[in-house]
């Protein structure tokens, strides 16, 4: 019986280990929804897609909570941000990662779904960001610098409320 629960079990891992082991491929609907989830919600749903603990900062106006996942060279960041009530407008979640094909699909995304071009500019760390808005919706996508130094360089995509 034991033989047969523990092959049982081998085999349940082995079927879920290339869903785990899959780089993650987020569409903004999807990070949009992360901003509307609970910090213990949001937890659930990112480790039940294979993201392990990085992170968290907690002041009286903010909690930051942040997950990340390695996969074939390639790295996969979140971040989601809870502001006090008063400040709930400035909730959003941030994705950054390595693989420029998957951020470049996003930008394609925002703009298929009618976000528009808006504001850009440069950000304390050096790096470039263009923002994108639709009526009362914004999404920032932040460019890493020319000059990236060691590593693959990391693109970000903010989206708020």
């Amino acid at each position: 019986m034991k033989r047969k629960l523990f092959a049982f079990s081998a085999a349940l891992l082995m079927l879920a280990t290339p869903a785990l082991a899959q780089q993650p491929n987020f569409s903004l609907p999807q990070l949009k929804a992360f901003v509307a989830l609970s910090p213990d919600a949001f937890r659930q749903e990112i480790k039940s897609q294979g993201f392990s603990y990085a992170d968290k900062t907690v002041t009286e106006e903010i909690s930051m909570i942040e997950y990340e996942k390695f996969v074939d060279g390639q790295t996969t960041h979140l971040m989601k941000s809870t502001y006090v009530e008063s400040r709930g407008s400035e909730n959003s979640i941030q994705l950054s990662l390595t693989d420029k094909a998957a951020f470049e699909r996003l930008v394609k995304e925002a703009r298929d779904a009618g976000f528009v071009p808006a504001e850009n500019g440069r950000i304390p760390g050096g790096e470039t960001y263009q923002q994108f808005k639709r009526k009362n919706e914004a999404v920032r996508f932040v460019y890493p610098k020319k000059e990236s130094g060691m590593g693959l360089p990391t693109y970000t995509a903010v989206v708020w409320r």
